[in-house]
């Protein structure tokens, strides 16, 4: 009992896992799928024994090819319906609806085969005039929204082709064209078109379809147009096919039903054609359709040419095509397309091609019979469509009271939104006022800081150039510190007026900035060493601005230590939020005069008093504005600040965004 137990738990595991599939033994399968699904038209029997090929390998080699067989089912069941054999396709559409039920794990197109299946079963339930059945499957394909997944693949847009082809042919040829949305679905049918390629077969069958739904619904010209195209691409393959093929057996099919069609419209549009043309196009359809060998297509032939033929008086010619299929009997299973039925013994009875009284007396009971079971079948249809519309009514009211109670609750919701849209609107006022407010006080007082700072900065120059005993290096240093002081205030009046300098944001090497400032500031004094301490480090700002703040502040160094040296050094900086990004902390250092704690607190204010000759003006308030720009600009947390002792020199710390 044990052993037993054991081996069923063994076989359970291995069960459960999902067996690989050999890729080369695959693709063997699709190769032998593939040539069924292009031989579904060209040549049924062909398509049936690819199909057989490829279940035979399966089965011997590839079991857990789930999808394989899938396709291999379907392909088949289409064959067998092209060929009138509805038994074996009905067979092959439940194989498929077994294997899906099983949701194998190795299983990818399930849903999509059997959309495929459930498509072809409602032509079948069509042909049989089953039309409310019929119905029910495409309404419960178009609301799944299969369709609209993947649309790339193939598998999904000869789904969607042989949807449109299986819902134009129910309501035109099934509902006589009835269906209350006829140009709003063909609409559709064109406007998704493009985007549907599968190949030439597909094209054609889909072209004969909106020919017969325009056709329907009075469109003959626009109906003409589509039975064209078909006759452009028999004409395009039949001069491509490889020698010894012939349009015919390419697509034999399609060709037939266009030339059908073809007739048809003209047969409503009198005057276009002769009637002996037309007649001449449905006889040559009729005589495509026994080559093609398909009973349902050979009936339709036959009915549609006596019928035309009779029309126009030709007698001889109708009894010829009814006798013709007449010695053709057995070869048609009655009931087993309604509709055709009630059309050929229609034309039978009319036809006077009966031999013996009884023949007419049985054609009529025949008639009557299926004329009754079409009956039942529109009238469940007609049943169908009325309890649709019952609960589309029923929901039309639950929606309308819903509307009232939804517009009431909106209405209370718009007059709640409106009064908080105007207190934010208020708001948004209050605040622009401020701004406006706060924009003029900082213009004004830009104004004054600028012309209180330039009279403090720029007196002591003017005093030393009025000196006519000035040597002439002097003279020379004092117009350069002069021009340095014009230039600070040129880009201090471009940072700090609202409407001033555009802030230029990148990243950029810090090197490369340190490198433009060694260029560009004054000669230190002999006594005086400037070191500019390597770095890898990248900044994030204004590049042009930031060799600006670093100039200065260099330079304002310099100007202050008579001996000893001025150091650039750079370290990175990670604040205490770790979430927050990085800084890069730069430092200016030098060993000069130093400041106390009063001159430290009054360093950055415009109003401070400050000693001749300093270039503590101008410089360090346009170096204040740079760092405010980039701290408004990059991220909150850049600053500038100092550490100074008397006698030993002063640090000028810059804390700038990291690249």
């Amino acid at each position: 009992m044990i052993y037993t137990l054991f081996v069923a738990f063994l076989l359970l595991s291995a069960c459960s896992k999902e067996a690989p599939v050999d890729p080369l033994r695959r693709s063997r399968v699709d190769g032998l799928n593939k040539e069924a699904f292009v031989n579904r038209y060209r040549d049924p029997e062909r398509c049936l024994a690819f199909s057989d090929s490829a279940l035979a390998y399966i089965h011997d080699s590839l079991p857990d090819y789930v999808d394989g067989e899938l396709r291999a089912r379907n392909n088949m069941a289409f064959a067998y319906f092209l060929t009138s054999d509805y038994a074996n396709a009905n067979a092959m559409l439940d194989q498929v609806d077994k294997l899906v039920a099983l949701r194998n794990a190795a299983m990818k197109n399930g849903d999509i085969e059997r959309v495929i299946a459930n498509l072809l079963r409602a032509r079948l339930l069509q042909r049989n005039c089953q039309i409310a059945d019929s119905y029910h499957l495409l309404y419960d394909i178009g609301r799944s929204g299969i369709l609209e997944d993947n649309s790339d693949n193939l598998l999904y847009n000869y789904a969607q082709t042989e949807y449109y082809i299986t819902l134009l042919t129910l309501n035109f040829h099934y509902r006589n064209g009835k269906e209350d949305d006829v140009m709003t679905t063909i609409s559709e049918v064109e406007a998704r078109r493009p985007s549907l390629r599968v190949d030439y077969a597909q094209d054609m069958a889909l072209n004969y379809a909106l020919a017969y739904g325009l056709q329907s619904a009075g469109e003959s010209l626009r109906a003409l147009d589509y039975c064209d195209q078909n006759f452009e691409i028999l004409d395009r393959l039949e001069r491509t096919l490889l020698q010894g093929d012939t349009v015919s057996a390419f697509c034999l099919y399609n060709y037939a039903n266009t030339l059908q069609m073809t007739a048809l419209i003209h047969k409503n549009m009198p005057g276009t054609v002769s009637p002996d043309s037309v007649l001449a196009l449905y006889d040559e359809a009729r005589a495509c359709f026994f080559d093609y060998g398909d009973p349902y297509q050979m009936l339709g032939g036959v009915t549609s040419t006596a019928r035309y033929a009779l029309l126009i008086g030709d007698t001889l010619k109708a009894h010829k095509v009814l006798n013709e299929w007449r010695a053709l009997k057995g070869t048609w299973t009655p009931f087993a397309a309604p509709k055709m039925e009630v059309g050929y013994f229609d034309v039978l009875i009319r036809s006077g091609v009966a031999r013996r009284p009884w023949e007419n007396r049985q054609w009529y009971e025949h008639r009557c019979e299926l004329q009754d079971y079409i009956a039942r079948n529109e009238k469940e249809d007609f049943a169908l469509q009325t309890s649709l519309e019952m609960a589309q009514g029923r929901s039309h009211w639950l929606t309308v009271f819903a509307f009232v109670l939804g517009g009431l609750l909106l209405a209370l919701l718009a007059l709640t939104a409106l009064l908080w849209c105007n207190g934010l609107r208020l708001r948004k006022e209050k605040r622009q006022l401020q701004e406006a407010k706060r924009r003029d006080v900082e213009r004004i007082a830009n104004v004054e800081t600028c012309l209180s700072v330039m009279r403090h900065d720029i007196s002591p120059f003017i005093g030393y150039l009025r000196n006519p005993n000035l040597p002439a290096d002097l003279r020379s240093e004092v117009l350069e510190q002069l021009l340095r002081t014009f230039d600070n205030i040129k880009n201090w009046t471009s940072l700090s007026i609202p409407t001033g300098l555009a802030f230029n944001l990148g990243t950029f090497p810090l090197q490369e900035v340190l490198d433009d400032v060694r260029r560009q500031v004054i000669t230190p004094a002999k006594d005086v060493e400037l070191r500019f301490q390597p770095t890898a480090a990248r900044l994030r700002g204004d590049r042009l601005l930031v060799t600006i703040l670093f100039r200065n502040l260099v330079n304002n160094a310099l100007q202050h230590t008579e001996h000893g040296s001025v150091t650039v050094e750079s370290r990175g900086r990670i604040m205490d939020n770790p979430e927050q990004d990085g800084f890069v902390e730069i430092t200016v250092r030098d060993t000069g005069t130093g400041m106390n704690e009063e001159q430290q607190e009054n360093l950055f204010k415009a109003d401070r008093t400050l000693a001749p000759g300093s270039e503590h003006g101008f410089g360090l308030i346009l170096c204040r504005y740079i760092v405010k720009k980039h701290d408004d600009n990059t991220r909150r947390g850049c600053k500038l600040w100092v550490e100074s002792t008397v006698g030993e020199g002063t640090a000028m710390h810059v804390l700038l965004a990291e690249g």
